[in-house]
């Protein structure tokens, strides 16, 4: 039977890098279904194993009915494969308070076996406090989770970690709550079948509201590192975030911005579409000036603004 795990957590918290460390460390057979908000994705770049299948759903949230069939309909192809584990990636503004309705729906589609296991959220111990009053989805992450993971614990006092599971406590009594650093944890310790969390709601991921993503392609090689940087630092206040990958002087870097810190990283390339930056905007289509604006004096003709 193949059992099915739902990872939620806001833009940052770490999602990906416990997905990663999960696949590494374990020896079963298993799938992975990404979803991100933008049109491309640049989270299954990160992600790899041998042999492992890949679906990637983009431009979107899973729970939300403009991309909600095609959930369904990918989860009935990874079942397909009778894969020991599929592992559910949502995006950090996702919200998964219609997810067991989801797999109802499922279960009547598909004759195969399968157990929802159930979600784990993902915490940005650094940036909880203030994540949870900036919208309805991360409250709802928390609220139908059985399985809370504090990560970054290095980076706070046992204090603030005391303030986190006192507020999550208040949202979610009946999940476990657990302290990791790095998204590293023995995933078979998770005791998901202790926790009985059968809450049903409305995701408040609608079309309507869905944050606007922009696309900034580099057009050209010739440019220099402090240039890009320059103009992240300009724009990283006006965006829930920045990511991506740009490759200057033959050196491929990874951008990650989040909660307005930026970090550029040396990446190994492996066929990445490595001069593409995702913007997903706080301001709405208000973006494009601000990335005109900032560009205008240091990248000018460089680069094409995909909506």
């Amino acid at each position: 039977m193949t059992k099915i795990y739902l990872i939620t957590g806001f833009l940052g918290s770490g999602k990906t890098s416990f997905l990663q460390n999960v696949l590494d460390s374990e020896e079963a057979k298993s799938g992975v279904l990404m979803n991100e908000f933008g049109s491309i994705s640049i989270d299954s770049s990160v992600v790899s194993r041998k042999d492992m299948d890949m679906i990637e759903l983009t431009n979107g949230s899973i729970f939300c009915s403009c991309l909600k069939d095609n959930f369904i309909e990918s989860l009935r192809a990874l079942l397909e494969k009778k894969l020991d584990n599929i592992y559910i990636e949502s995006s950090g503004l996702a919200d998964p308070a219609n997810m067991l309705t989801i797999i109802d729906l499922l279960k009547k589609q598909c004759s195969n076996n399968f157990s929802y296991e159930g979600a784990i959220c993902i915490v940005d111990g650094l940036h909880f406090m203030k994540e949870i009053d900036m919208m309805v989805s991360v409250e709802n992450q928390i609220k139908h989770s059985k399985i809370i993971l504090i990560n970054k614990m290095d980076l706070i006092s046992s204090k603030t970690a005391d303030e986190i599971k006192a507020r999550i406590r208040s949202i979610n009594d009946k999940a476990l709550i657990y302290e990791i650093t790095h998204g590293r944890i023995d995933f078979e310790s998770l005791k998901f079948s202790s926790v009985i969390n059968d809450q049903i709601g409305e995701t408040s991921n609608t079309t309507e509201n869905k944050p606007k993503t922009i696309i900034m392609k580099l057009k050209d090689n010739n440019i220099e590192l402090d240039e890009i940087i320059k103009v992240l630092n300009n724009l990283k206040e006006f965006c829930y975030r920045i990511k991506g990958f740009v490759t200057v002087n033959d050196i491929t870097y990874k951008i990650d911005t989040v909660n307005e810190k930026l970090d550029v990283i040396e990446y190994e390339s492996k066929g990445l579409d490595d001069m593409t930056l995702v913007f997903i905007s706080k301001i709405g289509v208000g973006i494009v000036s601000k990335i005109l604006a900032s560009t205008k004096e240091t990248l000018k003709d460089k680069i094409e603004i995909i909506s």
